[in-house]
């Protein structure tokens, strides 16, 4: 059994032939319907399910369960009530073999049919309905395979020797299921009975198929159990249970043997996967990314990694598993640069989140790895330092608001800032005079700012004073040729004059 590189607990799903490496289901680009390989980009090839699955001897109460519906159980009485039947009106013999054979013939096509679903992943019993059809022509083909291969042991008893005919008769029993199997899978009389095959079935498979003729034997047992309780006291009825309990195991057993072939695939060749009734939902693009992520991750691919974080914050701004994580690999990794460059989105996004209790702690963590760190923005800046004057942490607080008024001198918030940086100032010793300092200089600010917003308010009014005196435009059709420049016009008291341009004098000169 083969796992995944980047999980190692889980079942290989996937083999990427470029990196000769095994891999899950979530460890693939799924966006297109090929699968391909995180790391190379190559199109993976599948591996079906068979790694995943549990062994067929674990399953055994969903295989007993298997026929439980009333499609297949349907199937099972009424040709049960068909054998019956047949058996009970021996003198219309002709009738009764047709009805037999139709009944034989009809749970054969229906348990064929389970073993090929279920070997490609369909763990549901299939409809009943395509049982009716050329059930008999199967049901012939392997009274054939059966006949050649009674006559083909005793003639081998006959004339080699009893000893040997034994051993053969012994072999023909153990490879019956792989004949069955493989004229499940081909309804040929010649795959079916072709040694080679069978025994290369077999040997895939190995110890689990001896397991599987365990379980089949037991259920042929318990057949005939039932037989010995009720037969002798009513036969009808015995004979009836039989058969019904003889094509529900039938269908059990075919059922496992499906099952065994779909668990062992990777070893016969070929790829399925377990289909659901309901269809698996997409995954998600930002899922996608995260698993791409995790998978660069362990490949030590560090520079696809910031790429793929950073375009996640861009196009999952709301997404806390790429913030979270992203800062948890710069703190373990001590990345001083990425972290002071990230610094600032990380604590707007917990402010944008409402999760204020994480603001200063996170602070702190980006102070570790980048000290010179501070957020550029004024407001976080502004709200942190308020925060850590609750803590009374007075060095984080003038850290964060000295020097404020050059950094960002349009902030409008400036005063607070200062008269801020003043209070925690004057709660420092010999630092009265800094503080006072301070103050002056956030009441200057506040001046400042008191007189912008004025002026910004009375140029605002005189814009809409102009606004409101300005006549509305009039417009005239105009028959002028195109490309002729209107003349110009004077304005006064609300009334509107045109200026006529006047000809230029001709002077006498000019006209000699």
């Amino acid at each position: 059994m083969n796992y995944c590189k980047y999980h190692p607990l889980d079942g290989a799903t996937y083999y990427c032939e470029n990196c000769q490496a095994h891999q899950c289901d979530h460890c693939v680009d799924d966006a297109q319907p090929q699968s391909r390989c995180f790391v190379c980009g190559a199109v993976a090839e599948s591996l079906g399910a068979g790694n995943l699955v549990q062994p067929f001897w674990r399953r055994l109460p969903e295989a007993f369960k298997y026929p439980l519906n009333a499609s297949s159980m349907s199937l099972i009485v009424i040709t049960s009530i068909a054998s019956v039947v047949a058996v009970l009106m021996p003198f219309l013999w002709l009738l009764s073999i047709l009805l037999y054979l139709f009944a034989a013939g009809s749970l054969l096509k229906y348990s064929l049919t389970c073993l090929e679903h279920t070997a490609l992943g369909e763990m549901k019993a299939p409809d009943v309905m395509d049982a009716y059809q050329g059930g008999l022509g199967l049901l012939l083909k392997l009274i054939v395979i059966s006949v050649v291969l009674t006559l083909l042991v005793g003639g081998v008893a006959y004339y080699v020797g009893p000893a040997v005919g034994g051993i053969l008769g012994f072999l023909v029993v153990v490879c019956f299921p792989a004949i069955l199997i493989r004229f499940a899978q081909t309804e040929s009389l010649l795959e079916a009975m072709n040694p080679v095959a069978a025994l290369a079935l077999i040997g895939a498979i190995g110890l689990p198929y001896g397991l599987l003729m365990a379980f089949i034997l037991i259920m042929m047992t318990s057949v005939g159990l039932l037989q010995e309780w009720i037969g002798q006291l009513f036969p009808a009825v015995s004979y009836l249970l039989q058969s019904m309990v003889s094509s529900y195991y039938t269908l059990v057993a075919f059922h496992l043997m499906g099952y065994m072939l779909f668990q062992y695939q990777d070893q016969l060749g070929y790829s399925a996967r377990i289909e659901d009734d309901e269809e698996q939902p997409k995954r998600e693009e930002a899922d996608r990314i995260a698993a791409q992520i995790q998978v660069l991750l362990k490949e030590g691919d560090y520079e696809r990694v910031v790429t793929l974080y950073y375009q996640a914050f861009k196009q999952f701004p709301n997404d806390a598993r790429f913030f979270e994580s992203f800062f948890e690999l710069l703190y373990v990794c001590k990345k001083a640069a990425l972290m002071a460059d990230f610094g600032s989105l990380y604590l707007n996004f917990l402010n944008r989140k409402k999760r204020i209790d994480k603001l200063t702690p996170a602070f702190k963590q980006i102070r570790l790895i980048a000290p010179d760190f501070l957020p550029d923005v004024p407001a976080l800046r502004l709200q942190l330092a308020g925060l850590f004057k609750q803590q009374g942490d007075n060095a984080l607080v003038i850290k964060l608001l000295n020097g404020m008024h050059k950094q960002f001198p349009d902030y409008p918030e400036l005063p607070q800032a200062y008269f801020l940086l003043a209070d925690t100032l004057a709660q420092l010793p010999n630092m009265q005079a800094q503080a006072d300092k301070c103050r002056q200089m956030a009441q200057q600010l506040e001046k400042i700012a008191a007189r912008k917003q004025q002026e910004a308010a009375e140029a605002q009014a005189a814009q809409a004073s102009l606004q409101a005196r300005k006549p509305p435009s009039v417009k005239t059709p105009s028959t002028q040729a195109p490309g002729h420049r209107p003349p110009p016009t004077i304005t006064k008291s609300g009334l509107t004059l045109e200026l006529v341009p006047m000809e230029p004098v001709k002077t006498a000169a000019a006209e000699d």
